[in-house]
């Protein structure tokens, strides 16, 4: 239908050009015979489409309205964010600036404790969501020690707000932690480190929003620390 109302309108415009004046040359003589001539073969055609084009036209009658008034406008927005979350999993907060999301619940008896072996998988964000690095690798071409990495919690070998987030946790359990400066890379000696090239100039540049630098201050930038369980063990 739309390549048809477009026809229509290309042809309607041909056809209500103006008359060419007395004082055209020959060539303009020519093109106005054959506008006429256009004009008499085409009109029926361009008749039909416009009237075409104008039946598929919406009316404002026929558009439904998806709520009546701004309050029930604002209900099913809210409605609508509720249910969004809901699919994005219940965030949980710790205090100290500590929170996360259960992205996933994992499954099993034993959960998380200090003291027990964890093997995960991570990967790092900016407080934007912009990804920094992780464990399996995503930069073409790396290579990681395992597709794994191995936390003892208690030892630090995350941040503090990450070793909090991971108490509790199953196995198959997938957790998307916030974490302030506070309690951030600098409690765990920034590991884990970044294998790939890029993710080290990626945290050098957040670790310079820290310090600041001669053109701007340092500030507290948020980092998101999504992190998947998959093994649990206990000595």
């Amino acid at each position: 239908m739309a390549k048809f109302c477009f026809f229509s309108r290309l042809t309607l415009s041909l056809i209500l050009l103006p008359e060419p004046s007395a004082g055209l040359t020959l060539t303009f003589a020519r093109r106005a015979v054959l506008r006429q001539g256009l004009a008499i073969g085409l009109a029926p055609v361009a008749a039909t489409a416009a009237a075409s084009c104008a039946s598929a036209l919406p009316t404002p009658s026929s558009r439904k309205a998806k709520c009546a008034n701004l309050e029930e406008c604002r209900e099913a927005g809210e409605a609508r964010f509720a249910q969004l979350e809901a699919e994005r999993g219940p965030v949980v907060r710790l205090g100290d600036g500590i929170s996360y999301r259960a992205k996933a619940a994992g499954s099993g008896d034993m959960t998380a404790q200090d003291g027990d072996t964890l093997q995960i998988s991570f990967a790092v964000y900016t407080g934007s969501g912009n990804f920094m690095y992780g464990i399996p690798t995503r930069e073409p071409g790396a290579r990681d020690g395992g597709e794994t990495y191995t936390v003892r919690l208690g030892k630090l070998d995350v941040p503090a707000a990450v070793e909090r987030a991971l108490v509790g946790a199953r196995r198959g359990s997938t957790r998307l932690v916030e974490m302030t400066p506070a309690l951030g890379f600098a409690t765990s000696e920034w590991q884990p480190l970044p294998s790939a090239f890029a993710g080290r100039q990626r945290m050098e540049r957040y670790r310079t929003l820290l310090t600041g630098s001669r053109l701007q201050p340092g500030y507290n930038p948020v980092l998101l620390f999504e992190v998947t369980v998959f093994k649990i063990q206990r000595w």
